[in-house]
């Protein structure tokens, strides 16, 4: 290992050479242990300016830590996460470079509280290689994209399969930062700018945050970069094979950590640095960027802060809200690009026309740029949530985030509203460990149901009100149901077998007409086998058990006075 105090001295003096330059011509990246060593002198330097905390534990033992500098109480709170990809590192190094930069006389801003997560994936940190990310042009070693459990931590902030992401969320929650940047390097097409950004959607963000990162931030952070010598454009997610053909926005859910910062009411910035160009520019436009994000910050704090606060009880006093999105394709704008002349080749090795961009060719023009995004799912808001305390895991992830619960102080039967779900669908192939269900159809009635004591009530009027709806409802892109957490009410328990169940059925026909009618419309509509027909009756009588698909949480109307509070 290299000493640690020459380590930092060559990140410090490489962000005053030109391209950052350093001993390697593909440049170098700390291990983990060796950038936890870092700050940690870092910290013992500046003791009365920085604080170095542990908040949790990653999935391969190890803890993660968290690096703050400026006071806890500062009215703007900025935080960086950085190597959720291990092997995008450009973050590990430009955070070091900018820590140590802020932490010389003179130059932190007052007003100001800055946490650096030095590398979230600590397990891919420990999986160092050369080779993984094959499109990438440098570092000399990295580590890899997948966790000690393989899981990708960026699609892991909602589900929070791994220790990583449940400390991470228990951790953001604590310091409930005004800005959050998490720094990536980009994979896909080749193009002029070292740095590309995805911001949190604005339309996604919605209410007065949306509206000012679009017209005022946005703006700003891109003049900001022009300004320093580095070209930013927005994130390459071309429309076909090129970016000849324009390019769209990445809608950011919660899965992913800008998604998941909106839903605190965070505005997020995903650095993508593009793999082609050398390390120690990628290293550089990223440091770049977190200096114009600090300014942009300290200029606009009050703002920020107002915006906040605002959107906050905007959000809670509003009953419906949207909870999954999709790109209008009507909605076309244009944005400046500077790309490169992509031509097609016959390939060597497969014998097949192939896709090459000729650097010596650039071009810049206005190209399509789809970044409009309408609702397509929308949920109420509810007087309170119930969720029973026998969905553990559930529980967990809300009080990380948060969430302010009344757990119910006796066994008891509530009116409250019921969802069931009617139909749904899974795919075959696992995605991130899971098999993401959607909710195809569902119906809501009042109805009885049976409460424990311990079971909770959980108010929506609070801070984590967004958190709540797009978690606990269904429908919602990357609600708890989707991530395959409550599969196990799906399952029917208890059946019948027919020939006993055929005398009970002519039974219950002969003692309802009503049900008699409804088996007879049924018949007209469809053609039902045997067993189907006595399916239809099992379902309507006092034999069926009544809880298969419904679904486990349940709502307390808007407008209806909770129970079990003093």
């Amino acid at each position: 290992m290299r000493p640690i105090h020459l380590f930092l001295l060559g990140l410090t003096m490489a962000c005053a050479l030109p391209l950052c330059a350093q001993d390697h011509p593909l440049g170098e990246t700390p291990t983990w242990a060796e950038a936890i060593a870092a700050y940690e002198q870092l910290h013992q330097d500046h003791p009365d300016a920085t604080e170095f905390v542990e908040f949790g534990l990653s999935d391969v033992g190890r803890p993660l830590h968290l690096f703050t500098m400026g006071p806890s109480d500062a009215p703007l709170r900025i935080l960086v996460n950085n190597a959720i990809h291990p092997g995008e590192p450009c973050g590990v190094n430009a955070s070091l470079m900018w820590a140590t930069d802020l932490l010389q006389p003179g130059r932190l801003p007052e007003g100001v509280h800055i946490g650096i997560v030095p590398l979230y994936n600590v397990g891919g940190g420990l999986r160092r290689n050369c080779c993984t990310r094959a499109n990438q042009n440098g570092p000399e070693e990295y580590g890899f994209r997948g966790n000690a459990r393989n899981l990708d931590l960026n699609r892991d902030f909602i589900k929070c399969d791994s220790r990583n992401a449940l400390s991470f969320n228990a951790m953001f929650t604590d310091f409930d930062p005004d800005l959050f940047a998490d720094t990536h390097t980009s994979n896909g097409a080749d193009y002029q700018a070292t740095m590309t950004l995805i911001a949190t959607q604005p339309d996604k963000l919605g209410g007065p945050l949306g509206a000012w990162l679009e017209a005022t931030l946005l703006p700003e952070l891109y003049s900001g970069m022009e300004e320093r010598g580095t070209e930013m454009c927005p994130y390459v997610y071309s429309l076909g094979a090129t970016p000849d053909d324009g390019i769209q926005d990445f809608l950011e859910t919660p899965r992913f950590s800008t998604g998941y910062a909106a839903l605190h009411h965070t505005i997020g910035f995903t650095t993508e640095a593009h793999m082609l160009k050398p390390f120690d520019d990628r290293v550089k436009a990223t440091l770049r960027f977190l200096d114009v994000l600090l300014e942009a910050g300290v200029r606009h704090a009050e703002v920020i802060d107002a915006l906040r606060q605002a959107q906050d009880h905007a959000y809670r006093h509003t009953s419906s809200h949207p909870v999954d999105w999709t790109l209008d394709t009507t909605a076309v704008d244009s944005v400046r690009f500077g790309g490169f002349e992509a031509r097609y080749e016959w390939s060597a090795v497969t014998g097949s026309k192939r896709l090459r961009y000729d650097r010596s060719a650039p071009w810049t023009r206005n190209i399509v740029h789809l970044h409009t995004f309408r609702p397509t799912q929308e949920a109420s808001l509810p007087a309170a949530f119930i969720v029973p305390q026998a969905w553990r895991h559930v529980i967990a992830r809300l009080e990380a985030n948060g969430v302010v619960s009344i757990p119910i102080p006796q066994d008891t039967s509530l009116t409250v509203e019921v969802t069931r779900i009617l139909d749904h669908s899974a795919p075959n192939r696992p995605y991130e460990g899971h098999h993401l269900r959607t909710a195809l159809s569902t119906s809501r009635t009042l109805e009885s149901v049976q409460l424990f004591a311990g079971d909770l009530l959980i108010p929506a009027d609070q801070p984590a009100a967004r958190y709540l709806l797009e978690t606990l409802s269904p429908q919602a892109v990357d609600a708890f149901f989707r991530w395959n957490f409550f599969d196990s009410v799906l399952q029917q328990k208890e059946y019948f077998s027919s020939y006993v169940f055929e005398d009970t059925a002519e039974r219950l026909l002969d003692e309802s007409p009503t049900l008699r009618l409804a088996l007879d419309s049924a018949r007209a509509e469809r053609d039902l086998s045997a067993r189907a027909q006595l399916d239809f009756i099992y379902r309507r009588s006092p034999h069926s058990e009544g809880t298969a698909g419904r679904y486990p949480v349940f709502r307390i109307p808007a407008g209806q006075s909770l129970p079990f509070r003093e």
